[in-house]
């Protein structure tokens, strides 16, 4: 049987060196760029394609985890109502394959990518993700709103229809509208997957046979913010987010885990090792 040993002759063990730490701010930088007519912003057009797709994908996502898939396909085969309400039952359901929206997507960064080469200026592609990310987070609630008011409409038809069906159909839409937080978090990660799906497989190669390897401007730590799944939250905080793929601290002035006490106990755990200096 080996020897387990307890004790162990010679002096104490070096001490580990001091860690480096460092604070860090969440930073986009474009550089290089003239702002836009009001001198204070960057315009950015997006492709009508594109924006069309999105909001189909968008829409299509929203009426899946709201499970009212039937209830606007219906909307859809009916082709009653106004003019405006028609138009996006058809963006409901394109006629397009939904994969076009991915592809339209590849398309459109590698595009911004390719004339940020040309221009010898990453800050181009930078503004190009930018104004994607901001046009999807729009997009997302105006959807939503939308999807809530053809709802609306056609619940209208249903005057006239049995009592039981009208009752089901409202309970329906009054769920919809109470699970908002948890429909938009599952479109906005199901839209970061597709992201982060072209991002791995297209953009980020391309940016290195591009660019370089080089990783110690601004620009180019601003791309791994793009890689957060917080990026479509409603205020950049989710608990379910944090709890499933981060670490989730307290939000209560009475919670022993907030941000506050945790960084106080690392902060004296730290200086038990290392004494002041830290």
């Amino acid at each position: 049987m080996p020897k387990i040993p307890i004790f162990r002759l010679g002096g104490r063990p070096d001490k580990p060196a001091l860690p480096k730490l460092a604070a860090s701010t969440p930073l986009v930088a474009v550089a290089g760029i003239s702002v836009g007519v009001d001198n204070l912003r960057h315009d950015v057009v997006l492709s009508p394609k594109f924006a069309e797709l999105a909001r189909a994908q968008i829409t299509r996502q929203l009426t899946r985890h709201g499970e009212l898939d039937g209830v606007l396909k219906s909307d859809f085969q009916s082709n009653q109502g106004p003019s405006w309400m028609r138009t996006q039952a058809q963006a409901a359901h394109p006629k397009q394959d939904r994969g076009e929206w991915k592809i339209a997507l590849g398309e459109l960064l590698l595009a911004s990518l390719n004339r940020a080469k040309r221009e010898s200026n990453l800050s181009i592609d930078l503004l190009a993700r930018l104004a994607v990310t901001k046009f999807l987070r729009v997009e997302m609630n105006l959807q939503f709103a939308q999807v809530v008011e053809r709802c609306r409409v056609q619940s209208k038809s249903y005057d006239n229809a049995r009592q039981q069906s009208a009752v089901e159909y409202r309970e329906r839409i009054a769920g919809f509208q109470v699970r908002k937080r948890i429909i938009l978090r599952k479109t906005g990660q199901d839209i970061f997957e597709t992201l982060r799906e072209v991002e791995k497989n297209t953009l980020a190669r391309t940016r290195r046979s591009f660019f370089g390897e080089e990783t110690s401007t601004a620009t180019w730590l601003s791309y791994p913010l793009f890689m957060n799944r917080l990026l479509f939250s409603d205020d950049g905080r989710d608990d379910y987010l944090c709890a499933e793929h981060y670490v989730m601290l307290g939000n209560w002035d009475r919670d022993p885990d907030r941000y506050g006490r945790m960084r106080e106990i690392a902060s004296g755990f730290l200086r038990s090792l290392y004494g002041e200096k830290v």
